[in-house]
């Protein structure tokens, strides 16, 4: 069964790819219908992965040491639940979003191979095996995110994501090297078994490499430039990996990991100190966008932090129940943002929309829910996730990471509802005329919508939506307790141990207080939200404002902080100037010279030898005479002098 879950996607993505155009409209319910039996296989399997010891399947055994499987425990259940879950759902919506593309049938190919990928990452019971997956992956996310290959923007964007995660995969590459010399094994579970007894800096290089490939894949600064490029891509992508999947493999690296940096505090410090500081620039960042899709892409990189602080700090299950709310409420985001820009013809400038909430209400309706999670309103599943983060940074004994938590929630609060104010209060402010979007689907065809002109979506975009409603407002519960322990920490139990990564004096504050305080910053981001772009004298002179406010905005924000160009010129202008100087003269005057220079001296050789062969017995049997007595003479003359 377990193989059956991995290989599933895999045989759609086959499928897919060299049946298509055979096909063609039936290749999205077809991989959607694959990675739903995933997903129901995966519900199956439950009972098996929360056991002792959890469901292992050997697959491969080599050399000593070598062995390759798949493995299905509590942490890669929850993983593999959200992948063909969620993906599941993406799948569906990517019906009607993608209808009417010509290459609709390759799409989907991508998407069950990005699947595949995910879950060979999830499921491989040895670091060999994550490593595969993790490669894979980045392969899957430069076919997804270039996937509209005619625009140089999504080939750019999807260069520069598969290079960073190359740089991230070099880093877990020295990681493996350094695990397999040190305990003869490639399986998680001798290495674990064998933590106790690695030498300590044998064990910071390895923390230290795995999390360069966290962070590269993860987004995690100074790696994370990628992120907001990256929705060049279509919308469904950009929910399937850049919110519920890929993303989030670092959380999950460094959770699976947790034997090992539970055992190196100097390891934890770097995690922990790098998400608290991707976090809040993220949500700074998250203020300077107009685009919808960008202002998401930052969220989800300050999101992320959250995860990479909680599992740094010590905090693992809260970082891993922010990872499982986060992929519910971010799926929900995205994807209620391509409702709205498959409406308005791919716009995505926020200051091109606004006066929404009457048009589109299912689309407001998700989003201000979406919105409400990812801010940690109370009653929805971020509120709990979310604080169990910023306060496990308290209770491991790093009040500043919690300070900076509670900051970027107040942070996180304005962007959100600034984005949601701007696009759905006050007048309509776009290109597309009002009463276009008030059309029933059938009236507007795809490829009118390709023609600048609006589409409103249809049931099957949006009964994704809604079914992600659910889970964005309740799967927060399962981390209540009621009298007890809740019913997340039984789930977990004892698997990430206890560590308490102290590096500083524990505050005594109570967890209510510390949800208090979090509140009464979320609030103050809501109110300064709303009088700058919620009140109607703001809603009455939104345009020459918006646009007045675009032009004041600070350098660091437009330019993003100079990640980019910091990287360019440290890193790309250095490896160009490099290459010119390999092909302009390297190559030509020493390796080419080279390869000339063996040519002539084979010729010469030749010349030489040709000589020699003169055709005459007896000058053969001459040189003969005088090879051997020359040997003769050598070793003669060799032992004489021992």
């Amino acid at each position: 069964m377990l193989e059956f879950i991995w290989l599933v996607p895999l045989f759609g993505a086959v499928l897919l790819w060299t049946l298509g155009p055979q096909l063609r409209s039936w290749s999205g319910p077809i991989g959607s219908a694959l990675i739903g039996a995933s997903f129901l296989a995966t519900c199956a399997l439950w009972g098996s992965a929360t056991a002792p010891g959890g469901l292992h399947v050997p697959l491969v055994s080599w050399l000593p040491g070598w062995s390759f499987g798949l493995q299905l425990d509590r942490l890669s259940l929850i993983w593999s639940l959200i992948i063909t879950g969620v993906g599941f759902l993406i799948h569906v919506y990517s019906i009607g979003y993608m209808d009417g593309d010509r290459a609709f049938a390759r799409f989907f190919a991508y998407m069950n191979f990005f699947v595949f990928a995910m879950l060979t990452l999830v499921l491989s019971d040895n670091v060999v095996g994550l490593l595969i997956g993790w490669g894979l992956v980045g392969l899957a996310s430069y076919f997804l995110i270039g996937f509209w290959f005619y625009k140089p923007s999504a080939v750019a964007a999807a260069k520069k994501a598969f290079v960073i995660n190359v740089f991230g995969d070099v880093g877990i590459m020295f990681a493996v090297f350094a695990l397999y010399a040190a305990t003869g094994s490639i399986a998680f579970a001798d290495i674990f078994a064998k933590a106790g007894t690695l030498p300590v800096g044998v064990l910071i290089a390895v923390c230290v490499g795995l999390f360069v490939g966290a962070a590269a894949k993860s987004a995690q600064v100074p790696l994370q430039t990628w992120l907001p490029d990256a929705m060049e891509g279509p919308t469904p992508v950009s929910a399937l990996i850049h919110a519920a999947t890929m993303v989030t493999a670092g959380v999950y690296l460094v959770a699976r990991f947790a034997p090992l940096y539970s055992l190196s505090p100097t390891a934890q410090e770097l995690v922990a100190v790098v998400g608290a500081t991707t976090m809040v620039l993220g949500a700074i960042l998250g203020v300077g966008q107009w685009d919808i899709k960008r202002i998401l892409a930052y969220s989800t990189m300050s999101q992320i932090g959250y995860m990479i602080m909680g599992v740094g700090v010590g905090a693992y299950q809260a970082g891993v129940l922010h990872f499982f709310t986060h992929a519910f409420f971010k799926a929900q985001l995205f994807l209620g943002a391509g409702l709205i820009i498959h409406a308005l013809h791919d716009e995505q400038d926020v200051r091109k929309m606004g006066g929404l909430r009457e048009r589109m209400p299912f689309a407001f309706w998700a989003m201000l829910i979406g919105t409400l999670a990812i801010i940690g309103f109370p009653l929805t599943s971020g509120f709990y996730s979310k604080d169990a983060v910023i306060y496990g940074a308290l209770e491991h004994g790093h009040p500043w990471l919690y300070v900076a938590g509670v900051l970027t929630a107040g942070i996180t609060a304005y962007y959100m509802f600034r984005m949601l104010f701007v696009t759905f209060f006050g007048p309509y402010r776009g290109g597309v005329p009002n009463e276009r979007l008030a059309m029933p689907p059938a009236a507007v065809t795809h490829a009118e919508a390709e023609g600048h002109d609006s589409h409103a979506p249809d049931w099957v975009m949006q009964l994704p939506v809604a079914i992600l409603i659910v889970p964005t407002i309740a799967a927060g519960y399962a981390s209540v307790s009621f009298g007890g322990p809740s019913p997340w920490s039984r789930f977990f139990g004892t698997l990430f141990g206890t560590s308490y990564n102290v590096a500083g004096p524990i505050l005594p504050v109570p967890e209510w207080a510390s949800s208090i305080f979090v509140l009464l910053l979320v609030a103050a981001g809501i109110v300064i939200a709303y009088l700058r772009y919620g009140t109607p004298a703001a809603q009455a002179g939104a345009i020459e404002r918006l646009r007045a406010e675009a032009v004041r905005m600070p350098p660091a924000l437009v330019h993003a902080f100079w990640f980019d160009d910091a990287i360019e010129a440290a890193i790309v202008h250095p490896a160009q100037a490099l290459g010119v100087a390999i092909s302009r003269f390297v190559d030509p005057h020493v390796i080419d010279a080279g390869v000339r220079d063996v040519v002539w001296i084979a010729g010469a050789l030749g010349v030489i030898f040709r000589k020699l062969q003169t055709g005459l017995v007896r000058g053969y049997a001459l040189t003969i005479v005088i090879g051997a007595a020359l040997f003769i003479a050598y070793f003669a003359t060799l032992g004489a002098s021992r």
